[in-house]
């Protein structure tokens, strides 16, 4: 009888735990506000560049399939200039969807920053990240305003919740 009472708070305990900890995260980032559009600019540097293929999908000497060499593919990065920013601005973090941090500095005045975001296709089938969130900070670390970017399955490229085109 004691080992059900146990497992019965146990489970109580995990549910709360995931429940405080998903509700925090979500609240987190809805309460952080989009920095506004007049601090910064936003430029898509869309390429071509050649994929190597992975180890696993070399072409070995006993079958050849051309399908399996190397490509040349669009490729997708990002640039932020940062110009709009009082003293408060202190340090930005670079989060990809899986919380990840990606990029992590101090704000010097003009600040550029260059997200790589990779092959175009590989954003759209999700093998890469899709989605990154830019936060900024004040000296003691509090949260200031946020950049969300996002590219749909689709390739609507959205900045802040906003179209912005089509990768």
């Amino acid at each position: 009888m004691i080992t059900k009472q146990w497992r019965t708070v146990e489970l109580v305990k995990i549910i709360l735990f995931v429940t405080c900890f998903s509700t925090h995260t979500v609240a987190q980032t809805s309460v952080v506000p989009y920095e506004p559009k007049e601090n910064f600019n936003f430029e898509l540097d869309y390429t071509f560049k050649t994929r190597v293929p992975s180890e696993s999908e070399k072409i070995s000497f006993v079958e050849s399939n051309a399908s399996r060499g190397s490509q040349i593919l669009p490729y997708l990065k990002v640039l932020f200039n940062f110009s709009g920013f009082d003293d408060r601005y202190y340090r930005y973090k670079v989060k990809n969807l899986a919380g990840a941090v990606v990029k992590n500095r101090k704000i010097k005045l003009p600040e550029s920053l260059v997200l790589d975001m990779g092959f175009s296709d590989d954003i759209k089938d999700r093998i890469t990240s899709h989605k990154y969130t830019i936060f900024f900070y004040t000296k003691d670390k509090t949260t200031i305003s946020r950049i969300d970017i996002e590219v749909a399955e689709n390739g609507d490229l959205l900045l802040n919740g906003e179209l912005y085109g089509r990768i």
